[in-house]
């Protein structure tokens, strides 16, 4: 028999969409940086002023996308999976290139390079824990499950 604390709830597409685009929102910049970066923008442009315009710009997107989502939400509510899967591993890559980004932001401002090795490895393992609650929570994926 099952009871109420062994019962696991299925979130809908909703909330997927809810922490996959603010998560897309907050590792827009670090993301647009890493392009910036080896593509050698940053030798052509005044980085400051080109990281104000894409601050800018994320911060609109955000503002029509959190309407639309909103304009959205019965719709979505009532679509649900089982698992989220495929939206799981587009957090996982997006964290990966937004971990990236911290670092070449962190570059841009001006911050002592002998000091990425260290920021890599503190932001990698506080990501990839709350990157397996997430999935364990919201995306029904586990990977320290046993099988």
């Amino acid at each position: 028999m099952m009871t109420l604390k062994n019962k696991t709830k299925i979130y809908s597409q909703y909330e997927i969409s809810v922490i996959l685009f603010f998560a897309t929102m907050i590792m827009m910049l670090p993301c647009i940086l890493v392009v910036t970066f080896a593509v050698g923008l940053d030798e052509r442009l005044n980085i400051n002023t080109f990281m104000l315009w894409v601050i800018g710009l994320v911060f609109t997107v955000m503002i029509a996308g959190t309407v639309i989502l909103l304009f959205r939400k019965d719709t979505l509510k009532r679509r649900v999976k089982a698992a989220y899967r495929n939206e799981y591993l587009y957090l996982i890559f997006l964290t990966a290139f937004g971990v990236l980004g911290f670092c070449v932001l962190y570059d841009y401002a001006g911050g002592d390079r002998a000091y990425i090795a260290n920021i890599l490895v503190i932001m990698c393992s506080g990501l990839i824990y709350l990157l397996l609650i997430l999935g364990r929570k919201f995306f029904k994926f586990d990977y320290m499950k046993k099988k």
